[in-house]
């Protein structure tokens, strides 16, 4: 259901109108419509972005319940018989190695749920409903000389009707365009494209990371077990009870099956930044153009030109942003009125269109 279609759920709002207004002593049809802004979706008047599909939130809930699983398993079953040593009350705690150990873990953990959630909850480059091709210069010049009697004609959007820029790409299950749009990813419920394509980066980077750093803790603790003096000794120094070694297995087959995966994420995302073609433009056979480097749209521009190395760039809390004479550019459309900021109450809205 699209945002200008009635609610369907409680009272439905009032059929759009049309009346008859002067615009210089012209006449102008006008169109009148009352649209409802939800809390969470992925509406052009929604307030917060949040794709609803049920298959997304469940594979969400799952990565974050994964990486919930790796944490227990390092920090309480690992590390502890390990790297734990017994004080003089005659409790057992980890030793500042293992500690460091536990700091590094849980970080790398935190910044991947934090990369996921900004991921799914941003808005992947959505275009807006007023959305307008960019003015050519050409163009410009014609129609100030008065040699072109209608302004340039632009692509329509056969599913949602809407302004269809030359990098946009429909999502069915978002039900927008999405502006360099690689694909829909079911693990981070959302779509990747030019507003969180940085944030999906992200959370396969800290993905992979704490993957081989589990694999190589595990490797390193039963080769120096092994390299015991007994094997009764090794028995009690690599577990405190046999049946952790159960969640032992299950840490390594998670790490060895997600950072393969997550590994093969990375090379193959690896070709789509530096080319700026996505996985869609190749499938069409688009060649891409443009003044910012394909790192530059990534992970966007502060000073210079952008290629270079920042620490913002492993930052889940830094936000991709183009200066404004290059943004229309990037975007490939341009938004001659702004729309005011939402406001805070569940009010709704209401938009008009000139025919």
């Amino acid at each position: 259901m699209s945002s200008t279609e009635p609610f369907r759920r409680g009272k439905p709002l009032p059929k759009p109108e049309t009346r008859m207004v002067e615009d210089g002593g012209d006449e102008r049809m006008v169109k009148r419509a009352t649209v409802r802004r939800q809390y969470c979706g992925t509406g052009p008047f929604d307030r917060h972005w949040l794709n609803l599909d049920c298959c997304g939130l469940f594979c969400a809930l799952c990565t974050y319940a994964l990486h919930a699983y790796g944490v227990y398993a390092v920090c309480w079953i690992l590390l502890p018989p390990w790297m734990g040593v017994t004080g003089e009350d005659g409790i057992r705690h980890l030793s500042w190695w293992g500690r460091l150990h536990e700091v590094g873990f849980n970080a790398i953990a935190l910044f991947a749920v934090i990369s996921h959630f900004m991921a799914m909850t941003t808005d992947p480059g959505a275009v807006p409903p007023d959305a307008k091709p960019l003015p050519e210069e050409s163009s410009q010049q014609e129609e100030a000389i008065g040699l072109l009697a209608d302004p340039p004609t632009k692509k329509l959007c056969r599913r949602c009707r809407s302004f269809k820029p030359p990098r946009a790409h429909h999502c069915s299950v978002c039900r927008r365009c999405i502006i360099k749009m690689d694909h829909h990813c079911p693990w981070v419920n959302n779509c990747v494209g030019i507003g969180n394509h940085k944030y999906f980066l992200l959370f396969v980077f800290y993905t992979m990371l704490s993957c081989l750093y589990s694999l190589v803790l595990i490797i390193t603790r039963f080769a120096t077990c092994h390299a015991g003096r007994g094997k009764a000794v090794r028995h009690y120094t690599c577990l405190d009870h046999p049946t952790q070694l159960v969640n032992i297995l299950g840490l390594l087959i998670e790490a060895v099956l997600f950072g393969m995966f997550t590994s093969c994420m990375i090379f193959d995302q690896w070709d789509v930044i530096f080319s700026k073609l996505t996985h869609i433009d190749r499938m069409k056979g688009h060649t891409v153009s443009g003044a910012l480097a394909g790192v530059a749209e990534v992970f966007g521009v502060h000073d210079g030109d952008g290629t270079r190395c920042r620490m913002d760039w492993l930052s889940p809390f830094a936000k991709a942003c183009f200066p404004a004479q290059v943004r229309d550019e990037v975007l490939g459309f341009c938004r001659p009125v702004r729309t005011p900021p939402p406001s805070t109450e569940m009010t709704p809205v209401v938009a008009e269109q000139i025919i």
